[in-house]
């Protein structure tokens, strides 16, 4: 698969294609009946399937207060667009020549010109344009003049609702990871680069690998049973959300104890699927105390880990 991350980059191409355009932050199971949608259209009449993105959201450009917590990284999505088989993915960021495009200019210049669109595959909800004025039937309208096909992909529901990014925010948030992964239709997880912390759990005899989440979204604080995927192994282990409270810690960590692992591996990048919540934060009136709660806690992350 073939990457792009700006307007400038983008080489002429000599062949037509299926487009599909959005933040697909997530690849939730929605954006998967969108993405199918695009490869049989492509397969189907022997054109290139291109995904054109936004990275960051687009909000953290028009609106920063009101920009959302990240599901999924950049090179997550990335990943699972090439197991998808798409031909090229584009993600750009969002700026001041993209937000004042009218959506008869991003669909001449960028969805005609840049990708030479001859089909277009959107979901039901798809905005685009300055201010948000073009939408699915703008799109269809826009088609049927320059002379490019539309499908509108109806939306995907679970349990009578609708998918979409800000449903699957909501359950993380509250700590419904059960939902959170239909919705995604994988387990949820966060992706980082593993960061040097001030050595506590390795004092305590429970070395940590520590990444800071940066923009992506949390769980809410506590332990949880996780597995991490480390240079293309899986190991099991506990991982603590939290503040630290025993330790009158005020920053937010994310901490992953792995078990059988005691290898040194800061700047290494870790991917920490989450299996379920074991408990809640709490303060424990001494490192004695703690160290006797993990160990209980390792052993229920292990029973949880092995059904």
């Amino acid at each position: 698969m073939q990457t792009y991350y700006s307007l400038e980059t983008i080489p002429e191409s000599k062949q037509d294609s299926v487009v599909t355009f959005g933040v697909f932050d997530g690849l939730h199971i929605g954006h998967h009946d969108v993405l199918k949608k695009v490869r049989e259209r492509a397969d189907s009449d022997k054109l290139l399937s291109v995904l054109f993105g936004f990275y960051p959201h687009p909000l953290s450009y028009l609106a920063p207060d009101k920009c959302p917590p990240v599901l999924m990284c950049l090179p997550k999505r990335i990943e699972i667009l090439e197991q998808i088989g798409f031909d090229i993915a584009i993600f750009v960021k969002f700026n001041e020549k993209i937000a004042s495009m009218s959506p008869n200019a991003f669909v001449g210049g960028v969805l005609q010109e840049l990708c030479r669109a001859k089909h277009v595959v959107v979901g039901y909800a798809c905005q685009f344009g300055k201010d948000r004025t073009g939408n699915a039937q703008v799109l269809e309208s826009l088609g049927q003049e320059s002379g490019f096909g539309v499908t509108i992909v109806p939306p995907t529901q679970l349990n009578g609702l609708p998918v979409h990014s800000t449903r699957i925010r909501q359950a993380i948030a509250r700590g419904d990871l059960g939902l959170a992964s239909q919705l995604l239709g994988r387990i949820y997880s966060m992706s980082g680069t593993i960061v040097q912390g001030d050595g506590r759990g390795r004092q305590i005899g429970f070395p940590t690998a520590n990444i800071d989440p940066g923009e992506q979204l949390c769980p809410p604080n506590g332990v949880y049973a996780i597995r991490v995927k480390l240079a293309n192994q899986l190991f099991d282990g506990v991982l603590n959300i939290g503040i630290r409270p025993t330790f009158n810690g005020t920053k937010l960590q994310v901490e992953s104890h792995l078990f059988e692992f005691n290898d040194t591996v800061y700047g290494e990048t870790i991917e920490i699927y989450f299996i379920e919540k074991i408990r809640n934060e709490r303060t424990f009136s001494n490192k004695q105390a703690l160290v006797q709660q993990i160990h209980r806690d390792i052993a229920v992350a292990n029973e949880i880990l092995t059904q």
